[in-house]
């Protein structure tokens, strides 16, 4: 089977008869209602753009879910082998490659995804090797390939606006590609799920840029016990395997920052909350 192409792909995905197919999409994901939902929330959301050259360009999109609080990493990768093609302005008739580490993605259509060889290569460990290897008798007995409403809501973004695969647009606003660099960054489908059960979603920002346009994690949100206070933000350079920081401890793919408790003098009780903040206070001056 040839790849698909991304306007007849978001369509009809498994390419079934319309009489076969009825309405299985409508019905089972609510793709349109989802879709205006996110547009009457989310105004500003914008895709990113790798290009590898004038044959390759890969997009990134973080689309958040509407009911977990949680974010997912879209990929779609334009591509063609066409001398021809490759001269056209827009991505329109290039051939695609996808991936989204949204659960529903991995479970529902990773092995009929894979199996027709749509899933981006190097991205597709990131959905766990059980799922690529193992048929979704439950919740895909046709095998059909298909995607979740993370990469409906992409897709949708990216066609309805023309600029968007646009190859002037996409140079004034593209990134360098690192494929390593990018295996580092994207979170897999076992860490979303860890972000699910911990109710957060620790490293929506993970994926950024530095200034020269090269990528970077934005990792290390600070969490302060269960009410998930924010703290600061530590930002650091993706570099090479020697140069990776090993965090102390790792939840739902996030790097957390140890807090040190200060310690007390010896013989002495531990003040409490009330007395910290009368000896903070100042003394109110005294009447003549």
């Amino acid at each position: 089977m040839p790849y698909p192409k991304l306007h007849p792909f978001l369509d009809n995905p498994s390419y079934i008869d319309r009489k076969q197919l009825g309405n299985f999409w409508k019905e089972k994901y609510n793709f349109e209602d989802r879709w205006k939902v996110f547009r009457s929330e989310y105004n500003n959301i914008k895709p990113e753009y790798l290009v590898e050259s004038e044959k390759s360009y890969y997009v990134l999109m973080k689309i958040p879910s509407h009911k977990r609080g949680n974010t997912y990493d879209v990929f779609i990768h334009f591509f063609t082998t066409s001398e021809i093609v490759k001269t056209d302005y827009s991505l329109r008739n290039y051939d695609i490659e996808i991936f989204s580490n949204n659960p529903v993605f991995g479970f529902h259509f990773g092995y009929a995804n894979n199996a027709a060889g749509i899933i981006i290569p190097f991205l597709a460990n990131k959905l766990g090797k059980e799922i690529l290897k193992t048929p979704a008798t439950k919740y895909n007995p046709k095998n059909a390939m298909g995607y979740d409403h993370s990469f409906y809501i992409a897709g949708k973004i990216l066609t309805e606006s023309a600029r968007y695969l646009n190859k002037t647009y996409i140079h004034e606003h593209s990134h360098t590609f690192d494929e390593s660099k990018l295996i580092k960054a994207v979170r897999s489908m076992a860490e979303v799920m860890e972000d699910y059960s911990a109710n957060k979603d620790s490293d929506s920002n993970r994926i950024a840029f530095n200034k020269d346009k090269s990528l970077k994690i934005r990792a290390g949100e600070m969490v302060d016990n269960a009410k998930s206070k924010v703290g600061e933000l530590v930002d650091r350079t993706i570099g090479g395997g020697s140069n990776r920081i090993t965090p102390k401890k790792h939840v739902g793919g996030q790097q957390r920052i140890k807090t040190v408790k200060a310690t007390k003098a010896v013989g002495t009780k531990p003040a409490t909350r009330s007395a910290t903040k009368a000896i903070t206070r100042k003394k109110p001056k005294r009447k003549i």
